[in-house]
């Protein structure tokens, strides 16, 4: 199963459009069902999983984690994207039965839905002790309601606005991905020498050629007037650590995952009721 390039414009028009033209059920049976799921993943990793990823971040075929972000599907019409491939485009239609159709949007869904809607694997009791700890050291640049350091994004709700797979990748990036666009990576890195032999170090915001907003290491933000600026040093990748692939186990990395998961700004009544339904 593969998306082309020009889905990126064309995915909503075309599948809203097979949607009215077919009668497929509604809502989804299968979706927040562990065991639809796990049998949904089973279909994925035999039909989609080539052209997708693994974690449907892309390979050969498009990052379907960005897609179905941008493009807001409800169920039924993801259903018929399967069921009907996608005219124009690589996205071949399927033979599966409508029961394994629905799991496998199940899955999808659970794969691209924010990571607090999913039963993420690990011990976040142990995720939270690496996050704060010495070894992972994410406070030290991430607040979680706020307690740490704001020199990074705020993760508060990193788990309520974001897919797993996205959360995965800003930790351990593919090794092939220069862009290291994630939401836990922030603005640029800069080291600032002023007239008065000063040294700012941290992350520029709001930069431009009259002034500059820096967030230091201790969380502190600089106001500065470029005319005061002697040198600036702008690095060309994150200050985000790149070698938490090999600093945490495996075993380690799943329960920091585990733990950003869980951090939602949702009341946890709201995740219950939609959990019921």
């Amino acid at each position: 199963m593969r998306i082309s390039a020009a889905l990126l414009l064309t995915l909503p028009v075309l599948l809203r459009a097979q949607h009215d033209q077919s009668a497929t059920p509604k809502p989804n049976p299968a979706i927040k069902d562990p065991v639809a799921i796990a049998a949904g993943a089973k279909l994925y990793n035999q039909s989609c999983g080539g052209c997708h990823g693994p974690d449907g971040v892309g390979g050969r075929g498009p990052n379907l984690v960005r897609q179905l972000q941008s493009h807001q599907l409800k169920d039924d019409e993801l259903f018929a994207a399967i069921r009907n491939g996608v005219p124009g485009t690589d996205m071949p239609p399927t033979s599966l039965s409508d029961d394994d159709t629905w799991k496998l949007t199940a899955y999808i869904r659970a794969l691209t839905g924010p990571a607090s809607d999913s039963r993420v694997p690990g011990d976040p009791v142990a995720g939270e002790s690496l996050y704060w700890g010495e070894k992972a050291g994410c406070g030290g640049c991430h607040a979680i309601l706020g307690k740490g350091s704001r020199m990074g994004p705020d993760l508060s709700n990193i788990g309520g606005s974001r897919p797993l797979a996205y959360i995965r990748q800003a930790i351990v990036p593919a090794k092939n991905d220069p862009s290291r666009n994630f939401a836990l990576y922030g603005k640029e890195g800069v080291t600032v020498t002023l007239k008065n032999g000063k040294i700012v170090k941290g992350i520029a915001r709001n930069r431009s050629n009259y002034s500059l907003q820096v967030v230091d290491t201790k969380g502190e933000l600089h106001l500065i007037q470029m005319a005061d600026v002697k040198a600036l040093a702008v690095l060309n990748h994150s200050l985000m650590p790149e070698d938490y692939d090999t600093r945490l186990t495996a075993t380690e990395l799943r329960d920091l995952l585990a733990y950003l998961a869980k951090q939602s700004i949702r009341p946890a009544s709201d995740n219950a009721k939609e959990d019921s339904k």
